[in-house]
């Protein structure tokens, strides 16, 4: 049925793909892409000047979290995302989401977020190993 009043998106490929962009806010379609996979961890992002959230709708995802104003044994916190749940991420926090193959999400976020007011932290290999033992 072809609708005039409404419209509707969809997005079924790799990764983000945004769906909706008003001028102040962007709702994004993020389906699992093999970047991130627990097997490929080896980044987390932060923005600057905006929050950003996220609301699982089908599949398996864990928030992986690091405040760096913390010691490193408290800094860490994994979420594991629970579905039609909003989770949002408080601007300035180190963040990444980890996805299973057919994981599918809502990303909500200011427009214009991007790596000019965003930037990434490279984890080193001991911190990935443990991470990565704690999600499997």
């Amino acid at each position: 049925m072809k609708h005039t009043m409404v419209e509707s998106k969809q997005f079924d490929g790799d990764g983000l793909h945004l769906v909706y962009d008003q001028g102040e806010w962007v709702i994004g379609i993020k389906n699992y892409k093999k970047a991130n996979d627990i097997s490929t961890l080896r980044t987390l992002e932060r923005h600057n000047e905006t929050d950003e959230s996220f609301v699982l709708l089908t599949g398996a995802c864990t928030l992986l979290c690091y405040d760096d104003t913390l010691p490193f044994a408290s800094a860490v916190e994994l979420v594991a995302m629970q579905e039609h749940t909003v989770y949002t991420i408080p601007k300035g926090i180190w963040h990444t989401t980890i996805m299973v193959p057919g994981a599918k999400m809502i990303l909500i976020e200011r427009s214009g977020t991007s790596m000019e007011n965003s930037e990434l932290y490279d984890l080193n290999a001991s911190v990935i190993e443990k991470i990565q033992a704690e999600i499997r």
